[in-house]
């Protein structure tokens, strides 16, 4: 797997979760929809792309486009944000050194959640 995904299940539409990237760090280029993908961008030198993973879930990938990006940076920081601006009933960050789990108001890595449910 490339890159980093951030999936995120609620009450979440695209244009909430755009601004909420656009809040940590604002776009070089932006653009959508292109195939399965409802929006796509880069951001100091990392693609994102944002689709939609049926009626209440999003994707949002992070890819280090050959600039001085931080995809992991800006995963990590974008699951943070999204989770505490968003309505987001649980959350998943992947690709990692380690997946990290929201639910239940606090993210922990996927280990640990997995033992307090």
């Amino acid at each position: 797997m490339d890159g980093y995904r951030v999936f995120l299940w609620g009450w979440v539409d695209r244009d909430h979760v755009v601004r909420a990237l656009g809040a940590l760090r604002g776009f070089d280029t932006i653009d959508g929809p292109v195939g399965a993908v409802d929006v796509f961008g880069v951001r100091s030198g990392v693609l994102v792309e944002l689709a939609r993973e049926g009626r209440n879930a999003v994707q949002v990938r992070f890819v280090d486009a050959g600039g001085p990006g931080d995809a992991w940076t800006q995963a990590h920081s974008f699951l943070w944000i999204a989770t505490r601006r968003l309505p987001v009933d649980e959350a998943l960050l992947i690709g990692g050194p380690e997946p990290l789990h929201f639910c239940r108001g606090r993210i922990h890595p996927v280990g640990a959640s997995e033992e307090q449910h």
